[in-house]
């Protein structure tokens, strides 16, 4: 017979687990079980943690309001190369703009 080992995190930690299965490209089902916790557990604590606002760092300099992407989106008569750019929205939204 298997006997799991039960394990108390704080409210710290389950933070940290839930910031991590959002930057993960695994499903929630897949991180819970790498991660050995329960998916009831896991929304549960996401659940709660919603309301409470996550500490946000300080920026390290000024932010720009506006990056000018007009040059990749006109490639020069030589340019075959591809790209491919992803702006992380948070909450599950991600812009992806892709050529090639």
């Amino acid at each position: 017979m298997a006997t799991t080992t039960r394990v108390r995190r704080s409210r710290a930690d389950w933070q940290a687990l839930i910031s991590r299965a959002e930057c993960s490209s695994l499903s929630t089902a897949a991180f819970c079980a790498a991660e050995g916790i329960s998916t009831t557990s896991f929304y549960l604590w996401r659940k709660r943690l919603r309301g409470v606002a996550p500490s946000v760092p300080e920026p390290r300099g000024p932010t720009p309001e506006f990056l000018d992407l007009g040059r990749l989106s006109r490639p020069a008569k030589t340019d075959t190369a591809s790209w491919d750019l992803e702006l992380d929205l948070s909450d599950g939204v991600a812009l992806r703009l892709r050529r090639g």
